[in-house]
């Protein structure tokens, strides 16, 4: 058994029109999916835990014809929580169909990142997880950030990090980008690794949001 972490690239007539919301909404900076049930009675229900203004979200869960129920909680730090009941879509089945295979297991979260690609852990065999990988239904590709033995303990909160944020984040550790007062800079980060100031950024933005999700999932 193994894992892969990818990064799934849609078409634009294949992304999800709540992920396309939350892109061209200025209060909506991103969402994941936590927890979600199997399809019961054509209505599929989910938990998602989203950065921003929870009122636009409201208002497009309204306005949503495939709605039947929701419920959001109060922004705090600006990140709110929302539980929606949805009748399942043919935008929803194409997310489904595209993992739903042999041994496969989705591990949350989700999450649907503001360029318009999403990210999805899977655990299977490597048979099945390499035919997710190539067989996607058409309009979506997948590239792979991080693959090896699932060997997660239960209960374990370890965050999964690319091999690329966990090598900027070591550096950082190093340079003192952490230290209180700080030291290092971004600056720092990147001339060690050979990239641009935004490219390390990047990588460490990632990596925290990564390991700051887990530590309050």
């Amino acid at each position: 058994m193994k894992y892969a972490r990818l990064r799934v690239h849609h078409d634009p007539d294949r992304l999800h029109p709540m992920h396309a919301f939350e892109m061209r909404h200025d209060d909506i900076e991103r969402a994941a999916l936590l927890h979600w049930n199997t399809v019961l009675d054509e209505t599929n229900t989910m938990v998602f835990r989203v950065r921003g203004d929870p009122e636009p979200f409201r208002a497009k869960l309204d306005a949503r014809a495939a709605t039947v129920a929701y419920s959001l909680t109060e922004a705090v730090d600006g990140v709110f929580y929302c539980c929606v009941r949805d009748r399942v879509t043919e935008a929803d089945r194409g997310y489904i169909d595209a993992f739903a295979r042999g041994t496969l297991v989705v591990v949350p979260p989700v999450a649907f990142e503001p360029d318009g690609t999403t990210t999805v852990t899977l655990v299977g065999t490597p048979a099945d997880i390499d035919a997710a990988v190539s067989e996607l239904p058409a309009g979506l590709r997948a590239t792979v950030e991080s693959v090896g033995p699932y060997r997660r303990r239960a209960g374990s909160s370890t965050p999964r990090l690319t091999d690329r944020q966990r090598e900027a984040v070591a550096v950082a550790v190093d340079c003192g980008y952490y230290d209180s007062p700080r030291e290092g800079t971004v600056a720092d980060v990147a001339a060690d690794l050979d990239i641009s100031p935004g490219t390390a950024a990047e990588h460490l933005r990632k990596a925290e949001e990564t390991v700051m999700g887990r530590l309050v999932e």
